[in-house]
């Protein structure tokens, strides 16, 4: 393991060194640093990320009866009953089947299950022959991952020996928590408590929780009451040894909700929303001035430009009376929602402040003398656009007498090492050597743009 942090701290520095030498260089082609963080990434994925050998293990077990289940499915139809009879129970127990399954194994896993498949290929072998072959019940994980390859242990025990996680072995911590470990040939044993429990074992209650039960070999903690400020000794609001903010205490019934609506809290055109524990101001609808609670129908008065109706407060047509609010020439009223508006009858614009005659439409240009002005005007851009097909040549010929190293040539480079970076698999004189030779040609690479 200490192996594979030095190996990563030195792939990790290389890997910034080379991001910054490369940011240097791909500045001058304006080219953005996400394409640098991208390799960055791409690089370092081929640090190792080890999963647990007890994980590994286990998928072994798993691809290994999925296997089994797909070679199942193999036959040998043909018509001759005799004959399918004798030769698919033959490959049943077969090496033949066997290779079948070995070859499915780590298809899609990383290189730590290829590993243990091959340094435990005889293990595996000898399983299939000695209890599978021989239709003896015996469990695989139990076998090859605890007994023979020793990266697991039993159920509810942990670390090298497999010692029992602390509490009864068929109750860990209580049945309240999970032993650090379990299972495997690694952690502290240490319970990990459930929520609401604490303590070595995880058989003692926290703040928020009181204890329901208790025996030898089982502890119950529930929650407390949503008024309880921290403790309680049982359940329901009397069961608070001290009530939370808003809440207050009564003989009868324990913790008690405040109504904080009773002292009007709520600003102006707001009304007051009772919560348990709490409060809020909510908006009275846009219909009232005062309300005492939502909807037009609890309008303590309503505002102008509404009437009360039906007690309910309802827009007001200013347009619906005798003498018409707009006054000036030429103008009409238009309700709208609690007030209205003066617009200008049709075929009239408003024009400061006033409704005036909308003007008459321009006469359109004769199509006579429209398609003289386009003509002259088309004869002009000949000799323009001759000077600029003329002016882009030269510049084509400027560019190819400029052709340097591009962007598409320092990516190409720039896969070709990460490629080597993989396969050299960690070996340190290597990755120096392609750290060298990566940064000469990005030093090449930039000296070739200086002098343009």
């Amino acid at each position: 393991m200490t192996y594979k942090l030095k190996y990563s701290s030195i792939l990790m520095r290389s890997a910034f060194v080379w991001t910054d030498v490369t940011n240097r260089f791909l500045g001058a082609l304006s080219v953005s640093r996400t394409f640098t963080i991208f390799w960055l990434l791409l690089f370092t994925k081929t640090i190792d990320c080890s999963t647990s050998k007890c994980q590994v293990c286990k998928d072994i077990v798993k691809e290994f009866h999925e296997g089994i289940r797909k070679t199942s499915k193999s036959n040998f139809g043909g018509g001759n009953t005799h004959w399918e009879e004798k030769s698919l129970g033959s490959y049943a127990t077969s090496e033949t089947r066997l290779v079948e399954i070995m070859e499915g194994l780590c298809e899609h896993a990383e290189k730590e299950c290829h590993t243990m498949v091959e340094a435990h290929e005889e293990t595996i072998e000898k399983y299939w022959f000695a209890f599978f072959a021989k239709k003896k019940d015996k469990d695989l994980h139990l076998w090859l991952c605890i007994e023979n390859i020793k990266v697991c242990c039993p159920e509810n025990t942990y670390g090298p020996n497999c010692q029992p996680c602390p509490g009864d072995q068929k109750n860990p911590c209580k049945g309240n928590g999970r032993c650090d470990g379990e299972g495997n040939r690694e952690g502290t044993g240490k319970c990990t408590c459930n929520a609401g429990y604490k303590g070595d074992l995880c058989d003692e209650c926290t703040d928020g929780y009181y204890e329901e039960s208790k025996n030898q070999t089982h502890t119950s903690c529930k929650a407390c009451h949503e008024s309880c400020k921290s403790t309680c000794w049982e359940a329901g609001p009397k069961g608070c040894d001290e009530c939370k903010n808003g809440w207050t205490h009564s003989e009868e019934e324990g913790c008690v909700d405040v109504n904080e609506c009773e002292k009007t809290p709520c600003e102006e055109n707001e009304y007051c929303l009772n919560n348990d524990g709490s409060y809020s101001c909510e908006k009275c609808h846009s219909a009232c001035d005062r309300c005492r609670g939502y909807g037009a129908d609890n309008c303590e008065e309503c505002k102008d430009g509404y009437e009360l109706k039906d007690s309910l407060c309802t827009d007001k047509d200013e347009c619906a009376v005798e003498s018409s609010p707009c006054i000036g020439s030429n103008e009409i009223c238009v309700n709208t929602q609690g007030s209205y508006s003066c617009s200008c009858q049709e075929g009239f614009t408003k024009e400061n402040g006033e409704c005036i005659l909308k003007p008459k439409d321009s006469p359109q240009p004769s199509s006579s003398s429209t398609s003289s002005s386009s003509t002259s005007s088309s004869s002009k851009p000949k000799t323009s656009s001759r000077t600029k097909q003329e002016n882009g040549k030269k510049k084509q010929r400027v560019k190819k007498d400029n052709v340097k190293p591009g962007f598409l040539e320092l990516l190409s480079a720039l896969g070709i090492f990460i490629l080597l970076g993989i396969l050299v698999q960690g070996n340190l004189f290597f990755i120096s050597v392609l750290c060298g030779f990566f940064g000469a040609f990005l030093y090449w690479f930039g000296s070739q743009h200086d002098k343009l």
